[in-house]
C-alpha cells in the first residue's frame, strides 16, 4: 500500500489500483520472473522485485513510470529491505548488495557473509542493523549504511525458514521446533 495506492508485484503486469475503489491506475510489464517479493516503498518509488529464473528490480514512480532496473543480487524467496535510505538486496546464497533506491545504482555489490549458507527468511531492520537469518540458524548481523560491515553472528541449532520478527525490546525467531524471544 503506497498511500491510497495498492501496487502488486507480477509476471506479466506491476499494477497500481485505487485503495478504495479497486480501479486500476496504471499497469507496466511485469518481472517476467516468479513474483513472491513483496512490493517495497522508498520515498516516492515503489521498488519491485523478483529473483527467480530472472533477477529483476525497478524502481517505479507512484505515478507508473520505471525509472531504473538493475538485474542481478536477488534472491528467489526473501525480500530485499529499505532501511536508512538504501535497499538491501540479499541472494539465496547470502550474497549482499545495496543499491541507492532513488537511482539503482550500487553502493556495494556482491559482499559476502563469514560463513556460506543458504536464506529463505527475509532480511530485517532495527537499531542501525540489517538481521539477515540463514537456513542453518545463524542470523548475521551486518551494520546498516554505505559500507558492508558484518559485526556479529548469533547461532541457534536448529533450521529456521521465517524472517524476525521485532515487537517492543524483543526479536522472535521461529525455528523448526522452538520459538526464541531475544532481549537486549
Amino acid at each position: 500500500l503506497a498511500g491510497d495506492r495498492l501496487i502488486t508485484n507480477g509476471n506479466e503486469f506491476i499494477v497500481a489500483y485505487d485503495a478504495k475503489t479497486g480501479k486500476e491506475l496504471w499497469s507496466v510489464p511485469g518481472v517476467d520472473s516468479n513474483a513472491i517479493h513483496t512490493p517495497l516503498l522508498a520515498g516516492d518509488l515503489v521498488i519491485i522485485t523478483a529473483g527467480f529464473p530472472k533477477k529483476r528490480s525497478y524502481g517505479i514512480t507512484l505515478s507508473g513510470k520505471v525509472v531504473w532496473k538493475y538485474e542481478k543480487g536477488t534472491a528467489y524467496v526473501p525480500t530485499p529491505i529499505v532501511y536508512r535510505g538504501l535497499l538491501y538486496l540479499l541472494t539465496d546464497s547470502g550474497i549482499l548488495t545495496c543499491l541507492d533506491p532513488k537511482t539503482g545504482q550500487p553502493v556495494y555489490e556482491g559482499k559476502r557473509l563469514p560463513a556460506p549458507a543458504r536464506f529463505t527468511a527475509s532480511p530485517v531492520a532495527f537499531d542501525g542493523k540489517l538481521f539477515l537469518t540463514s537456513e542453518d540458524g545463524d542470523t548475521f548481523v551486518v551494520k546498516a549504511g554505505p559500507e558492508h560491515t558484518v559485526i556479529g553472528k548469533n547461532t541457534i541449532d536448529e533450521p529456521v525458514y521465517s524472517s524476525l520478527a521485532i515487537a517492543g525490546d524483543s526479536l522472535y525467531l521461529r525455528a523448526e521446533k522452538h520459538l526464541y524471544r531475544i532481549r537486549n
